[in-house]
């Protein structure tokens, strides 16, 4: 995808929507992995129904909203952040490294700082 920050402000919309079916058939490849390093252990989450659930439950349970970043940045395939976010526990510092084949995203490795 040419233009990478049209994507983040799409994905930003869509999380606030809340629809986590929406969100992975838009924006991940139909062989994303999440590399997720949050918690006492991480997780690696293959496939779009595994995504569905496990990012259906972070919107329900978690997520609250987007409130700035503090880096954004794209190279010819990736997309690499730090952002500050709303959640059920108050504000979060989180970072974000996606790698995106055919316009979506391909390999999400996500965590909170």
């Amino acid at each position: 995808m040419s233009n990478f920050k049209e994507f983040v402000d799409n994905h930003l919309k869509l999380l606030t929507e809340g629809n986590a079916e929406h969100l992975v058939e838009n924006d991940y490849h139909d062989d994303a992995v999440m590399m997720l390093m949050v918690g006492p252990e991480p997780q690696v989450v293959k496939g779009k129904d595994a995504l569905k659930a496990l990012l259906g439950m972070y919107m329900k349970d978690i997520y609250r909203g987007f409130v700035s970043f503090q880096t954004l940045t794209f190279s010819d395939d990736s997309i690499c952040l730090e952002a500050t976010i709303n959640t059920v526990f108050g504000e979060s510092k989180v970072w974000d490294a996606l790698y995106m084949k055919d316009g979506k995203i391909f390999r999400h490795y996500s965590g909170q700082k």
